[in-house]
């Protein structure tokens, strides 16, 4: 018989619409070690996204949230506060999830707007 191990913490993808929420595995459990999530938010051309944190707690240093697509470089968030919203330059905001091998904590959850 086939085995699937991967999916309960299966993660990630490209998201298209006006708004939807993106949420860490499990939350509002805590996610998995070793998580490797990358997500793609895809609104119409010309248009930009806002990402707006509701909850967010990271091991701090270790488990990291990283954010592409605003002005200048990616955004890398960790630890327990909650971050400021995320305004996209362009038409597209890329999170990039990772967790390190121990210490969990609830994870985050936030809401795109385009």
């Amino acid at each position: 018989p086939l085995v699937f191990v991967a999916a309960d913490d299966a993660c990630g993808g490209t998201l298209r619409g006006q708004s939807g929420i993106i949420s860490s595995p499990h939350f509002p459990l805590e996610y998995g070690n070793n998580a490797d999530c990358t997500w793609t938010i895809l609104a119409e051309p010309g248009d930009t996204i806002a990402l707006v944190f509701m909850d967010f707690q990271l091991e701090d240093g270790y488990d990291v949230l990283e954010v592409a697509g605003t002005e200048g470089s990616s955004l890398w968030f960790t630890g327990m506060n909650l971050p400021a919203p995320v305004i996209s330059s362009k038409n597209w905001l890329r999170l990039h999830f990772t967790s390190d091998g121990n210490h969990r904590q609830k994870g985050f959850s936030a809401q795109y707007q385009g």
